[in-house]
Formats: structure tokens, C-alpha cells, sequence
């Protein structure tokens, strides 16, 4: 993983999104900001935390993802294994594997990316607050062992 943002830098982040800096919102930021490769599930993430905060619910978990997907700080792919959750990083493109789940990030360095998303703003007059592309496919391993 990736080092984990600092406080200052968390409470900057929610601050500037008008959201509350709860304990456990902190937390959860803190660990969907340091994930280096693929996205996790709300079982994951609940798992995770409760170690830390033995009170903590699903129902918390699950309104703090909705809340920080909202406010732009994370990303929610809907998968064939369900939903997962990760960072919102510079324009990216999801890798989808149809296979075994896994979720990879390809960062591409394309203006066309970048160009495209900001046709499609001027369009619909849309303030955009982050880009993911998600392309479903097989990967390497997958396909080695078909």
C-alpha cells in the first residue's frame, strides 16, 4: 500500500467537500486513499475497520462510501462480483477482469482521455469531479489458465 495521506491532509479533503470529519470517515478515507492497485469491497473495508473500531457498523460503512463517492474522493465500479471502491486518481481507465474480478488501474497519459471528458462537460454544462473509464476483459493470468 501507499502511504496513508496524513490527518492534515484528510481533513483538508473533507473539509473542502463540506463533509464531517468523523473518526471512522477518517479511517475509511484514509485506507481507499493508500490502496496502490485495485479496488476493495464494503465486506473488505468493514472487515478492516471493525479490528479498529469494534462498534463500527455495515450501515456506517456503507453511508461513509456513499457520502465520499458523492463528494468525488472515491470511485464505486459496479462489478460481476458486486460493487468495489478505490481511489479517484488523475484520468484513468479500469481494467475489469471477467474472470477472476480483479480491478487495475491503467493510467494512459492520453489527452484524447482528457479532451473527450471535457467535450462531453462543455455539452451538458457539467462540472466534472473525476474521470474513470472501465473496460471489461480477461487478464493475463485468467487467460493463461484457460
Amino acid at each position: 500500500m501507499a502511504p496513508p495521506p496524513t490527518t492534515t491532509e484528510l481533513l483538508a479533503m473533507l473539509d473542502s467537500r463540506g463533509l464531517a470529519a468523523t473518526t471512522q470517515r477518517l479511517a475509511l478515507l484514509s485506507t481507499l486513499l493508500s490502496i496502490e492497485e485495485g479496488h476493495l469491497s464494503a465486506e473488505d473495508l468493514y472487515r478492516d475497520l471493525s479490528e479498529r473500531f469494534p462498534t463500527l457498523s455495515r450501515a456506517t460503512v456503507y453511508n461513509n462510501l456513499a457520502a465520499l463517492g458523492a463528494a468525488g474522493l472515491i470511485e464505486k465500479l459496479n462489478t460481476h462480483e458486486g460493487s468495489r471502491y478505490g481511489p479517484v486518481t488523475q484520468p484513468h481507465v479500469n481494467l475489469v477482469c471477467l474472470g477472476c474480478g480483479q480491478i487495475s488501474d491503467a493510467l494512459i497519459g492520453d489527452e484524447g482521455l482528457t479532451s473527450v471528458v471535457e467535450r462531453a462537460a462543455e455539452a451538458g454544462e457539467f462540472a466534472v469531479r473525476s474521470v474513470s473509464v472501465s473496460v471489461s476483459g480477461v487478464c493475463a493470468a485468467c487467460r493463461a489458465g484457460a
